[in-house]
């Protein structure tokens, strides 16, 4: 009988610590993380694809320099078309349209319309941006419609001359919208001799402004 205890005794001090490590220790508690921030949107760059067309209309002041060094301001409008080769040059037709009023000493003033049909590349040195900057050179030919009118008993009548014309100069577009951008400025010189080739002082200046529609991409 006491052997018999005593192996009991013997069990259970074996058994004891067993039990003791299968008992699940009480949970802890745990510290609270911090929140995280959230992260900032990633900012994706805007580009701005070349456009396979561009159709542009505005508004033009061209001076026009008459007989006897005379100055006439003429203001009208231009449309142009441009088709995009490459991201850097494109192929344009300009039709240009402006007229004003020769007043000329002790007679009624003359009504003079100056036209201009030109084509040629067009450049684009930095590509198409926001802000996009280009340059062209244009060749083609030029009308001057003059109307005199009657007086003193002498009936008006309208005279038209063609000439050949070219035109340099460039311009900035800022491409506001998808398919819309504003003409911030051109700037050319146009050169047609009206008068003849051997009277100089005939090339002016013309500054223009206007609308741009992109089409498409290339």
């Amino acid at each position: 009988m006491k052997k018999l205890v005593g192996l009991f005794g013997l069990f259970a001090l074996f058994i004891l610590p067993v039990a003791a490590q299968d008992t699940p220790a009480p949970p802890q508690d745990q510290e609270p993380t911090a929140p995280t921030a959230p992260s900032e949107p990633v900012k994706v760059k805007h580009t701005y694809p070349t456009p396979k067309e561009e159709i542009s209309v505005g508004f033009t002041y061209r001076p026009f320099y008459g007989p006897s060094a005379t100055n006439v301001a003429m203001f009208g409008g231009y449309a142009a078309y441009d088709y995009n080769l490459f991201r850097w040059l494109g192929v344009e037709g300009e039709l240009v349209g402006v007229s004003g009023r020769l007043k000329v000493p002790m007679l009624p003033p003359d009504q003079i319309a100056i036209f201009t049909a030109m084509a040629g590349p067009r450049l684009y040195p930095f590509g198409h941006h926001k802000l996009t900057p280009f340059g062209h050179f244009l060749y083609g030919a030029g009308i001057d419609a003059t109307a005199v009118p009657a007086f003193g008993g002498y009936p008006g009548n309208t005279s038209a001359v063609f000439v050949r014309a070219w035109q340099v100069g460039g311009g900035l577009d800022y491409n506001r919208w998808a398919h819309w951008g504003i003409r911030l400025i051109q700037f050319d010189y146009v050169d047609a001799k009206f008068l003849g080739n051997g009277i100089p002082g005939q090339a002016s200046k013309r500054i223009s402004v206007g609308f741009v529609y992109h089409i498409g991409e290339k």
